[in-house]
């Protein structure tokens, strides 16, 4: 018995970790992942304006962009469907994102202390 709830916990950290996700974005002392739903995230990018200024200088296909912005800044904000939008990109386009998003002061795939 016990050895089937151990397999149990580790059977369930593995699948939590397998997961699809986007990447870290920081600036100042804070990260976020891409596309998560929390206030923080959505006061840095969205409030500031600086999202549109990141999906302006990516290149990635326009209605994309638009899914992105609408999907993180309106009340259809959905984690769901930026990791899925995310998942759609090609690796030249998600790397061309990540780069936009250093041009505009964030720091990608590191978490300050």
């Amino acid at each position: 018995m016990k050895k089937f709830i151990l397999f149990s916990v580790i059977f369930i950290f593995i699948i939590a970790a397998c997961r699809p996700s986007t990447f870290v974005i920081s600036k100042g002392t804070r990260a976020y992942y891409f596309g998560r739903e929390s206030k923080g995230l959505y006061r840095l990018l969205c409030e500031t304006g600086d999202l549109r200024k990141v999906l302006r200088d990516s290149d990635i296909p326009v209605y994309l962009k638009e899914e992105f912005y609408r999907y993180i800044c309106t009340a259809s904000r959905s984690e769901e469907r930026v990791i899925s939008l995310y998942q759609f990109l090609t690796p030249e386009e998600r790397r061309s994102l990540k780069r936009a998003f250093i041009k505009h002061g964030y720091t990608v795939n590191y978490v300050p202390c």
